[in-house]
């Protein structure tokens, strides 16, 4: 005659667990945060690019970064910045500012590129600032090398400007990304999902207790009946 069993089961909530066995399940699951993680990030970018949009005019912006750690790690970006919001800051003309008064010079196009041979890493120095201009035909040969210097301290001047930027950001980055992905956040996460483990930190399957008879006992932990149903026959248990 089959014979129905009950069997308790102590279950742990996560918080309830000792700090060595939460950290050895976030040592081994952690990965679940990094799937989030451009999300959070996402603000800083979309700051970032604001901040640019407001200082230079710029627009078609691409940020790119990478937060491995590694030698090419950090941020770029590429861009189109607005002439007239660039030429209204003369700090970045001071050099210039008689020849552009005069027309001498017309600055045609100012943009950030990638730049060298590592560009295929993401850090502040593979993104440089390139300035397109044009001499008046008339002074072409007499003002050109002197013209081009002076531009060229101006696209130093500029590009130093947002590689200082750019290594903000990649701090700011840094310390989102450390925030998200950390010991404490994991916590929260799977404070969330309502699991119960044994004390040792074992997952108790969520199938397996999700009709059980709950009751609350000392110190926090949760009991739960099971009911089993034992076939004498066949020597098997079966979950009721």
């Amino acid at each position: 005659m089959p014979q129905e069993y009950t069997t308790k089961i102590i279950g742990y909530e996560f918080s309830e667990l000792s700090e060595e066995i939460q950290k050895d399940w976030y040592e081994k699951d952690n990965e679940c945060l990094y799937y989030d993680a451009d999300n959070h990030l996402e603000p800083l970018i979309e700051g970032f690019q604001e901040e640019l949009s407001e200082d230079y005019g710029a627009t078609d912006i691409e940020v790119n970064y990478d937060l491995s750690h590694g030698q090419g790690d950090g941020c770029s970006f590429t861009a189109f910045f607005d002439i007239d919001t660039m030429l209204s800051n003369l700090d970045y003309w001071q050099d210039l500012t008689d020849d552009l008064n005069s027309g001498l010079i017309e600055i045609e196009d100012i943009r950030v590129v990638r730049c060298g041979p590592s560009n295929h890493y993401c850090h502040e120095n593979t993104c440089t600032v390139v300035i397109d201009w044009a001499c008046n035909a008339e002074y072409r040969g007499e003002h050109y090398n002197r013209l081009q210097e002076l531009v060229d301290l101006t696209e130093d001047r500029i590009t130093n400007e947002i590689r200082d930027k750019l290594r903000w950001l990649k701090c700011d980055l840094y310390e989102a990304f450390e925030e998200v992905t950390s010991f404490e956040a994991y916590q929260e996460l799977i404070a969330t999902e309502g699991n119960r483990y044994t004390k040792d930190g074992s997952l108790i399957p969520p199938n397996l207790i999700r009709d059980a008879q709950v009751k609350d006992i000392e110190l926090g932990p949760v009991q739960l009946s099971l009911p089993f149903d034992f076939d004498a026959e066949t020597d098997t248990v079966e979950i009721l």
